[in-house]
């Protein structure tokens, strides 16, 4: 879910990364089995690095508040989505849709507001047994709606942070990187739409320029295309990558980043929110 310049991507080392958390680097918990990783070798440099967790592909929790932050004022009211259920038999659109949820809950962080947190809480178990993982995300789910109930922000800025390291030894456990690096696409998405929809409400060409991520645009263009067979058959799929193809356009092509390109921008990035969030027929 990072969004800004400050995220960089080192694009020469696109060949040796694996499908990895990114973005937001901001999944409780995913795709479980890390009980079975030794501690030595979660942490081990070398090892990390083969599955892409690293600095330049999972930036900390910090930074993407930070990148929220940065695009203050936040319109809430304009970005707040409902909690709804997702029922689905497709993993890859749990994973997307597990983000996007994370997702909103940065929102409420940024908003220092709880209201919302206890159905949120909920679906992610929910979305996170969709994965597999639900055992694993309910105790950071629970430690989540604690510190929101008492209005400790700051600790709760912390846990995120925690389950970002969970995160990452459970991805180091099941080899998932596929699906891994499709929960990340879930919550940058949703960073997208709620950055863009920032800058159309309160626009200036710095705070526009902000969101144009070349880097990491690409790089998330780069991992879609390199999806197993099985994923690009994936009607979904197919239209984020379509819809990520027409961002990029735009950004390559507009020197000066106007308010209109941002409101396209924002389009494109809540329509695929809302296929995501859409339930399978």
């Amino acid at each position: 879910m990072v969004l800004f310049k400050e995220a960089r991507i080192d694009c020469q080392r696109y060949s040796a990364v694996i499908w990895s958390v990114v973005g937001g680097a901001i999944f409780a918990g995913t795709f479980g089995f890390a009980s079975n990783v030794k501690e030595d070798l979660s942490k081990d440099p070398d090892y990390r690095e083969e599955l892409g967790v690293n600095q330049f592909t999972a930036p900390s929790i910090d930074k993407v508040f930070a990148s929220l932050d940065a695009l203050k004022p936040i319109p809430f009211d304009a970005v707040t989505r409902p909690v709804t259920e997702l029922n689905t038999n497709d993993r890859s659109k749990y994973a997307l849709a597990f983000g996007v949820l994370i997702g909103d809950g940065f929102l409420d962080v940024a908003a220092e507001r709880d209201q919302d947190l206890p159905a949120l809480g909920r679906e992610l178990i929910r979305r996170a047994k969709g994965l597999g993982v639900g055992e694993r995300v309910a105790r950071h789910s629970k430690r989540v709606l604690d510190l929101g109930q008492v209005g400790a922000w700051d600790k709760l800025r912390k846990e995120l942070s925690v389950t970002q390291a969970d995160v990452e030894n459970a991805m180091l456990a099941l080899h998932d990187e596929p699906l891994a690096q499709l929960l990340s696409l879930g919550g940058w998405l949703r960073g997208l739409e709620i950055g863009a929809q920032s800058v159309v409400k309160t626009f200036s060409p710095e705070r526009a320029e902000r969101l144009r991520n070349r880097e990491l645009l690409n790089y998330y263009l780069d991992r879609l295309d390199s999806l197993a067979p099985r994923f690009k058959k994936n009607e979904l799929i197919q239209k984020i990558t379509a819809g990520l193809q027409s961002v990029q356009q735009s950004w390559n092509e507009a020197e000066n980043f106007g308010p209109s390109q941002v409101a396209r921008i924002y389009e494109t990035a809540r329509d695929l929110i809302n296929q995501i969030e859409q339930p399978s027929s």
